[in-house]
């Protein structure tokens, strides 16, 4: 079953499918690390195999099918086009049979045996640790992974996750189970020593960001980060073309540059508290439009263990709005924070 691989030879793995069947579900697991880590040798140390092994298992579905899966005369290899149909649905197989797996466990023991969050750093370093401790009896053993990697489509799709907190917009998919939890506005952050001429009391519009760049340079997100993109969204909406002299992958490293007078950003509530900045040595600015927002979504599979992830949307909520929406608020007193 997928994530519980130890060292096996090629003839371990052919001599437990021959004997119900040429193809079985460790193959496919072999065949979609594969294509996961980009070549032999990665699957390899990822599923603790040998390269031999590794090797020989594909070559064995290969002449099972009695075609190839990957053009070897390429480098990196690349799936042929049967291949690609192929590894679609052996992921989806390998999914099913995780749920299936859990779904055992969960009628055993009551809790799911593991369960893979990934969480964006804000609510990751903020909200997280209060959430998890809510719903800890929900699973034996739990991995909380951050980072745009871990918490967009794809890891649910490669089913490196199990369901995913994240800001980006997963679009509307009959297979995808999307629960807002947290709408939280963007607001501008400038050190406390910047001139208050710089902003007008109703908030900075698009020509005021404009003079404000003049004045001082906007710390960026990366492109990377959900909100670094977000953020570049709406300045290409509005036709800003910002000079760019500062990035960082973090909030931790964006307001310590705004902390130390370095220059401004722009940024939500809660990636301002999650960095527990003294809010003292900053100002916080609204945006005039009431449409610069960002939201935070619960996103998983529409699959058997449904209720157990509405269940766990329902209790984000319930924390953020106890715990969190009034610091929030009190941050951002014009800006809508939003968790019902």
């Amino acid at each position: 079953m997928a994530g519980k691989a130890a060292k096996r030879s090629a003839a371990d793995v052919e001599e437990g499918a021959g004997q119900r069947s040429w193809l079985n579900l460790r193959m496919m697991e072999v065949f979609v690390a594969v294509v996961r880590q980009d070549g032999m040798t990665n699957a390899a140390h990822h599923l603790g195999m040998t390269q031999s092994a590794v090797s020989q298992t594909i070559t064995a579905i290969e002449n099972g099918l009695g075609t190839q899966l990957m053009d070897r005369s390429t480098r990196p290899m690349q799936l042929t086009l049967f291949g690609t149909g192929f590894y679609e649905r052996a992921q989806d197989l390998l999914r099913r049979a995780r749920e299936l797996e859990q779904l055992v466990e969960l009628q055993q023991n009551a809790r799911l045996p593991l369960l893979r969050i990934g969480m964006v750093d804000s609510f990751a370093s903020s909200v997280g640790p209060h959430l998890l401790r809510e719903i800890a009896s929900i699973a034996s053993r739990w991995s909380v992974v951050s980072g745009v990697r871990e918490t967009g489509l794809k890891a649910l799709e490669e089913q490196r996750v199990d369901l995913v907190i994240s800001s980006e917009d997963m679009g509307r998919s009959p297979q995808m189970l999307s629960l807002p939890i947290l709408k939280e506005p963007l607001i501008i952050v400038a050190p406390r020593s910047a001139p208050a001429s710089l902003f007008s009391k109703g908030g900075v519009g698009v020509d005021g960001l404009a003079a404000l760049a003049a004045e001082l340079p906007l710390v960026r997100y990366s492109p990377g980060a959900f909100l670094g993109r977000h953020v570049e969204t709406y300045l290409r909406h509005h036709e800003l073309d910002l000079p760019r002299q500062y990035e960082f992958d973090t909030s931790d490293a964006v307001l310590a540059m705004v902390k130390a007078g370095m220059g401004w950003t722009m940024t939500t509530p809660l990636c301002v508290l999650k960095t527990q900045a003294p809010l003292d040595d900053l100002q916080f600015v609204a945006l005039k439009e009431a449409a610069a927002a960002r939201t935070l979504r619960v996103v998983a599979h529409k699959d058997e263990h449904t209720a157990l992830w509405e269940r766990i949307a329902a209790t984000a909520r319930t924390i953020l709005k106890h715990q969190w929406v009034p610091a929030l608020r009190k941050l951002a007193p014009w800006g809508q924070v939003w968790c019902e």
